[in-house]
């Protein structure tokens, strides 16, 4: 989040069910708590 300029990340509804890389997909009903928290970091950051 410091300094970055974006964030490319690879998201399922059923990571289990996942057909190619379900080691790293990221939760999609976790998602939204993960960009929130990116977000609250970068805001303390850059201010």
């Amino acid at each position: 989040a410091a300094g970055a300029d974006g964030i490319f990340m690879e998201v399922h509804d059923n990571v289990e069910a996942a057909k190619s890389d379900a080691a790293t997909q990221w939760p999609l009903d976790q998602l939204e708590e993960l960009l929130m928290s990116i977000k609250r970091i970068r805001e303390a950051v850059c201010g």
